[in-house]
């Protein structure tokens, strides 16, 4: 398979909870996707400086659990098919419960996936010359492996997926070719609703797609083929590898998807973020309504366009919103003085990893013994100073979310000056990947 003799022979001896099988080679542990104990490889390497390895199988043990998707093991989306999914669970959330011994709190909940396939609300797929349309191979962000049918992705898209190669099919060459800087279409994204019957399929172009004639047929051809009740035309820089961003237009319907939590609807932008597994994320959502405490006001930290505001906001009399993206946090606030007209709605942009962002929050005036703070940084978590600034500011309740359990812990020992964490709930969102959610709940020491 390579054109060198093997560095080593390697067997596989455990699982990570990253769901990769790890494996000792002289003094060195290495780490091989898709594998299982007991598995034989060939390693070679490769570098000087920077060294890496490869590898082809001698052997491989037999599998029990079968990959639903035909491209597992290529595609860099899913890590654990090749395993049962009670094993995966049992993987990824040991160090998360070992993690948890240091801090015993008085109540821990655990909730695996009710179902670890067709969950996800949202897919971006990468379109290349000769209607290639797919996902980035694994391990190689230049390579797309192509996709006729995703298994975690909601059966709706899938449906989607062949009718926009009849699309393609009606425009040769509309495919946006990285080498030659020829035609403009980039990227294909599909969202679904899952409490609501809403869809949207977005067309990523080049930004001078906008200006050309052409455009006008593809839209003609697109209200007549896809069945998304919205479609939607964006245009982003030739160099920009990024999906469903930039100036965007409404070729059907709007440039918002609906979904709806609870009887309350949201209107989600089209490159807007939302919880990718709205299923498993009530979990999280119906255990802080089980558990938020009343206060004169809410702090909603990283709120975005106002997700838990909207929520959980009518037990209070004043709410807080905080959240760099500016465009978020003008969305956020309007909607919610619509839903809550008689409370003090504030929504403030700024950068709370920032020390002048911290400096702002608190010249807010808040007063923070008579508050309730929801936390939903990303994956980084808080930072050691937002941490500092919450311990010298004790909360009467402070609820964090977090897409990273392990940052969660970092940080709760840093919040242990002041808090003690009373509840922990740990769920997973994303099946047949590594990554978990969780939430904490803490409450102030000395009180």
């Amino acid at each position: 398979m390579f054109d060198q003799e093997p560095f080593g022979v390697l067997e596989i001896e455990n699982l990570l909870p990253n769901l990769r099988g790890e494996g000792t080679l002289g003094k060195r542990k290495i780490e091989i996707p898709y594998s299982l104990p007991g598995d034989v490889y060939n390693v070679y390497k490769f570098g000087k400086r920077k060294v890496f390895y490869k590898w082809d199988p001698i052997h491989l043990e037999p599998r029990i659990s079968a990959p639903q998707c035909a491209s597992f093991g290529e595609c860099g989306g899913c890590s654990g098919q090749h395993l049962p999914y009670s094993e995966q669970f049992k993987l990824t959330t040991e160090p998360i419960l070992n993690g948890l011994e240091n801090f015993d709190p008085s109540r821990l909940s655990v909730s695996p996936a009710d179902s670890s396939y067709s969950y996800r609300n949202r897919m971006d797929f990468a379109v290349f010359p000769g209607r290639i349309v797919g996902l980035r191979m694994s391990g190689n962000f230049r390579k797309i492996v192509p996709i006729r049918n995703c298994s975690i992705q909601t059966d709706w898209a899938n449906s989607e997926m062949p009718l926009f190669q009849k699309l393609l099919e009606c425009f040769p060459d509309l495919e946006y070719d990285r080498k030659k800087e020829s035609g403009y279409l980039k990227y294909f994204t599909l969202r679904k609703s899952v409490f609501h019957d809403d869809s949207m399929s977005i067309l990523t172009f080049t930004e001078d797609f906008k200006n050309e004639d052409l455009m006008r047929k593809v839209a003609e051809k697109a209200l007549e083929v896809l069945s998304a009740k919205n479609i939607v035309f964006c245009f982003n820089r030739k160099k920009g590898e990024i999906s469903a961003s930039g100036e965007a237009i409404a070729i059907r319907g709007n440039i918002y998807l609906i979904e709806e939590i609870w009887g309350k609807k949201f209107k989600i932008p089209f490159d807007g973020f939302f919880q990718p597994n709205p299923k498993e994320f009530i979990k999280i959502l119906e255990f802080i309504k089980s558990k938020i405490v009343r206060a004169e006001n809410l702090a909603d930290l990283f709120c975005g366009s106002g997700f838990f505001s909207i929520l959980f906001g009518e037990k209070f009399s004043r709410i807080l919103g905080i959240d760099i993206v500016s465009s978020s946090v003008s969305a956020g606030e309007e909607f919610l003085q619509e839903v809550f007209p008689d409370k003090k709605i504030e929504f403030l942009a700024f950068d709370l990893f920032h020390k002048k962002g911290l400096e702002k929050m608190s010249s807010a005036n808040l007063p923070w013994k008579d508050s309730v703070v929801i936390a939903d940084p990303p994956r980084s978590g808080l930072s050691p100073e937002l941490c500092t600034f919450l311990n010298s500011n004790p909360v009467s309740q402070l609820i964090y979310i977090s897409c990273n359990p392990e940052n969660l812990l970092r940080d709760a020992k840093l919040l242990e000056e002041s808090y003690r964490m009373e509840e922990f709930l740990l769920c997973d969102p994303f099946p047949q990947t590594p990554h978990l959610e969780a939430v904490s709940i803490f409450s102030p020491k000395n009180r």
